[in-house]
């Protein structure tokens, strides 16, 4: 009997200890760093976990060609796009894309939006930010925007999480704005 408390005790011991049941996100998600190509420029974005390229969008409502990564759970949610120039025609700046974002948001959510943008420097570049609350029937989610053109190619990551999500906010901290843009030489 003494043997088999013991056991217990240890299993119990190792369940704590390895976090079972944990709200902590470092013990819930793999976080790790995605490297993306687009054309001549690469980024490297902070990550909670995969994402993959979404194989049906080609291009964005604009018209421009795009190559679009997501990765989403209950928690959070990450999109990157990397657009490039249509034929004949330059990439919008980065705040020309912002605030056609702003516009789609204003339009969709109207007064429940609050939003608030800035001109930020990301590794060294440019970049349009944006931070809001978008609130709908259903839901109020948190949202971020970076913004900024590289070697021709206009990247945009948004990343959403439920306000409401403990999970969502602790993932945030650690993943939003931890971009790094590849400086090549020659």
């Amino acid at each position: 009997m003494k043997k088999w408390f013991t056991v217990c005790l240890m299993a119990l011991m190792v369940l704590v200890m390895s976090g079972c049941g944990s709200d902590n996100a470092l013990d819930s998600y793999s976080f790790g760093h995605k490297v993306i190509k687009a054309g001549a420029s690469e980024i490297t974005v902070a990550l909670p976990y995969d994402i993959g390229v979404q194989p049906n969008t080609t291009q964005n409502a604009l018209g421009y060609p795009v190559t679009t990564y997501l990765g989403a759970d209950k928690n959070f949610l990450v999109s990157i796009e990397a657009v490039t120039p249509k034929v004949g025609q330059p990439l919008p700046t980065a705040q020309a894309y912002g605030a056609e974002a702003k516009q789609f948001f204003e339009k969709s959510f109207g007064k429940s939006l609050t939003w608030s943008e800035a001109t930020k420097t990301v590794d060294g570049v440019s970049a349009f930010t944006a931070d809001a609350t978008l609130m709908s029937d259903k839901a109020k989610i948190r949202f971020f925007q970076y913004t900024f053109v590289d070697k021709g190619v206009l990247w945009n990551i948004t990343y959403q999480y439920p306000i409401d999500s403990t999970m969502g906010a602790q993932i945030s901290d650690l993943v939003v704005g931890k971009i790094q843009i590849t400086k090549k030489e020659g």
